[in-house]
């Protein structure tokens, strides 16, 4: 009986959190869009050999614009032509990660280690995140090969296809990716196991 409303509490809680932090407010999207655009800006503004990424916001704080180009193929007025695609930083990054921060907090864990998985598992989902972008912006470079970046054949090319189609394309599998980063940052095997009653 202990466990059936520990794991009721569990369930409200997360709930109450995650619906508190996903709602569509528009300072939720503008925080965390641009948060993303200049993490993300960081790590692939020099993609692969040649290649530049510039993130910018676009119509709504939702949406960033993303040009993936050619160092190489800039002419002397410093213009080039880029690929160039929308993405919605909510669906992409924000929900995974309020995700995670709801289900952290709302499990029946202390919060000394609550505050230890929080902060790791943040770090992971970022990671993810930023990987699901990557594998995004190599099916880019794949689909536009004008561009000289990438020319994938093979395994390689096999495997960008799967990667895309089954982590960057669709939302469903990272958030099956963000309760396996929770389960692993919060909880230890002793957890699982049956508890004995006192004398």
């Amino acid at each position: 009986m202990l466990r059936s409303k520990t794991l009721i509490l569990f369930l409200i809680k997360a709930l109450v959190i995650y619906g508190l932090l996903s709602a569509p407010l528009t300072i939720y999207d503008e925080t965390y869009g641009t948060f993303y655009r200049k993490i993300a800006g960081f790590f692939f503004s020099n993609f692969r050999e040649t290649g530049f990424v510039k993130f910018r916001e676009w119509k709504a704080p939702v949406t960033t614009h993303i040009n993936l180009g050619n160092y190489n193929q800039v002419r002397p007025d410093g213009t080039s032509k880029t690929a160039y695609v929308d993405i919605n930083t909510r669906y992409l990054g924000y929900i995974p990660t309020v995700l995670l921060i709801s289900l952290v907090i709302a499990s029946p864990v202390p919060w000394k280690r609550k505050l230890i998985a929080l902060p790791v598992g943040l770090i992971l989902v970022m990671c993810l995140i930023l990987f699901k972008q990557w594998i995004a912006l190599l099916s880019l470079s794949e689909e536009t090969p004008w561009l000289e970046l990438t020319n994938f054949t093979g395994t390689r090319k096999t495997l960008l296809t799967f990667a895309n189609r089954f982590i960057s394309v669709t939302s469903s599998s990272v958030l099956y990716f963000v309760v396996a980063i929770w389960l692993f940052v919060t909880f230890r095997l002793d957890d699982f196991k049956p508890q004995t009653k006192g004398k």
